[in-house]
């Protein structure tokens, strides 16, 4: 099942923020200042709303694979910046149309769309639409298409903790 919920960009940023920790970055609209700490020491991260505007995002190589249960019909060119990696990984990711076949998404991610529509349509369910300004939650081992109609921006967290095996 995908979730859905609006709520308020502060709740969201004030929920990341409080997620995020470790090694900080902060960016700033005009330059990006990176700075770090001892490891025993944890900082609030900023997520700068120049990259959320898709300002200063790294291309990314077309041709490179993620992973093998993510697959496209042709290279969808994109560019994205890592705000942090660890436990949960948080990112914005600015892609070109297309279209991507996943067969089980190997991972939970909390999605905030900023630019464009997605439209994602499981295997064994409807076609549903998503636009700018949506929150959804694509959950671990989803199985589907994942359309992007049009240019497109997200925000994404990313849980790449493992679950315990049973």
């Amino acid at each position: 099942m995908i979730s859905i919920f609006r709520t308020s960009a502060k709740a969201i940023a004030f929920a990341s923020l409080m997620l995020l920790n470790s090694t900080y970055s902060i960016a700033e609209d005009s330059a990006t200042k990176e700075a770090s700490s001892p490891m025993t020491e944890n900082f609030p991260i900023l997520i700068a709303k120049s990259f959320l505007e898709g300002k200063g995002l790294v291309p990314t190589d077309p041709n490179r694979a993620t992973d093998k249960a993510i697959q496209t019909e042709l290279p969808i060119s994109s560019s994205t910046h890592k705000f942090y990696e660890g436990k949960i990984s948080a990112y914005v990711i600015d892609a070109a149309p297309g279209k991507v076949r996943i067969d089980g998404l190997p991972v939970d991610e909390f999605v905030q769309i900023l630019e464009g529509r997605l439209i994602l349509t499981p295997d064994e369910g409807e076609e549903m639409e998503f636009k700018k300004g949506d929150y959804l939650i694509v959950p671990e081992g989803y199985t589907g298409y994942w359309t992007m109609p049009e240019q497109y921006r997200e925000f994404v967290i990313i849980n790449t903790t493992p679950e315990p095996s049973e």
